[in-house]
């Protein structure tokens, strides 16, 4: 399509009975107006109208409408589109005209004719600002795709606004959503959808019905943001899943770690009664405790006579492990068992005496192997 200059066609835009008038998009603002289009917006003058803001007060959706406008025209379409305009608080319905034109220094704009339009009644009026304000993404689709109309929603969310199938990251589910719609009634599928913000999770419901313009059987759609439930719902699986595996390692490491409590003490019967235990390592509080429940277990279900407690490889013991120990053989002695403590080298010694640990009358031996010779 040609594109107009202004200076080319300014004298008969001026003298046109309808309202006319010039946007400059990069502003944005009016760059010119007849007579007629001063009256519509209740201007006084051109230089007043020019002055004024149109953005900062518009709703988000009506400037993401105006913008896709803008793009369209940019592009080469030549559009018509029904709009409601406040000039100085008071709305007007009216049917815009929208084409390229080009301004005397080169730059584009876009040439705004408000045509004649049949008055609407104030329910109608409501209903319809109601629809272009809607949050949700609504649009008319032909049976094989095309938009025939969507609301400012839609053109905020997607890039193109022509075809409605590239909106799906996969247009399969789209072609499946219209034969259903058509053939079936309401249908609605949750798929993944390309917007100007990336990727997003919409459930998008489908009616046909008829197009009021042509009479031809459309299709109805409306998208549902699902992004964040979904996303939630994933973390929440995520979390669930390792929660169990969380749960399963720390089993797996309980599980090895009573293992190795008993290797760093094992209970070994060498007949005769006796009980020998080679404690290993540094007999911290957890060896410990695992050590007395099971010795003095197996002592009590087994009527051990004699409990050989070895040393030996004991690396280190302090004076908490000290008392502990003196704690055990007070407990075996309860059971009627005797205690024989062997392996005890001079820094084990020095230990227990400095801890005030009561051991003189528990029989002690230089070495396992000795208290095994004299059961």
């Amino acid at each position: 399509m040609e594109t107009l200059r202004f200076e080319d066609c300014r004298a008969g835009l001026a003298a046109s009975p309808l309202p006319v008038w010039v946007l400059d998009p990069e502003i944005p603002a009016f760059h010119w107006a007849n007579d007629a289009a001063l009256e519509l917006w209740r201007a006084t003058s051109v230089e007043e109208l020019r002055a004024r803001d149109i953005v900062s007060q518009a709703p988000p959706k009506v400037t993401a409408r105006l913008a896709s406008a803008v793009s369209r025209v940019r592009a080469g379409q030549r559009i018509r589109e029904e709009w409601v305009f406040y000039p100085k608080g008071e709305p007007v319905v009216m049917t815009l005209e929208l084409r390229a034109i080009t301004l005397d220094d080169e730059r584009f704009a876009v040439l705004n004719y408000a045509l004649p339009m049949v008055e609407l009644t104030q329910e109608l009026q409501r209903e319809i600002t109601m629809a272009r304000h809607l949050a949700m993404v609504c649009a008319l689709v032909s049976a094989t795709g095309e938009v025939l109309s969507c609301n400012p929603a839609a053109q905020e969310c997607f890039e193109d606004t022509k075809a409605w199938l590239p909106w799906f990251v996969e247009p399969a589910l789209g072609e499946q959503l219209l034969r259903d719609a058509l053939a079936e009634g309401p249908a609605e599928v949750l798929a993944e959808v390309e917007t100007k913000q990336g990727r997003r999770w919409h459930a998008i419901q489908a009616q046909h019905l008829r197009d009021p313009v042509t009479g031809d059987i459309s299709v109805l759609v409306e998208h549902r943001d699902e992004t964040e439930r979904i996303e939630v719902q994933r973390l929440a699986a995520d979390r669930g899943l390792h929660i169990d595996e969380l749960r399963t390692a720390l089993d797996l490491v309980e599980a090895q770690r009573a293992e190795i409590l008993e290797l760093s003490a094992p209970i070994l019967d060498v007949g005769n009664g006796t009980l020998a235990v080679p404690i290993i390592g540094r007999f911290e509080l957890a060896q410990r405790d695992a050590l007395s429940e099971r010795l003095l277990t197996a002592a009590a279900a087994r009527s051990i006579r004699r409990v050989i407690l070895d040393l030996t490889g004991v690396v280190e013991i302090d004076d908490a492990s000290a008392r502990g120990l003196e704690a055990l053989v007070r407990a075996l002695r309860l059971l009627g068992t005797e205690p024989v403590v062997t392996g005890v080298r001079a820094s084990l010694a020095r230990t227990l005496v400095d801890s005030r640990s009561d051991f003189v009358e528990v029989e002690t031996l230089r070495s396992l192997a000795v208290a095994l010779s004299r059961r």
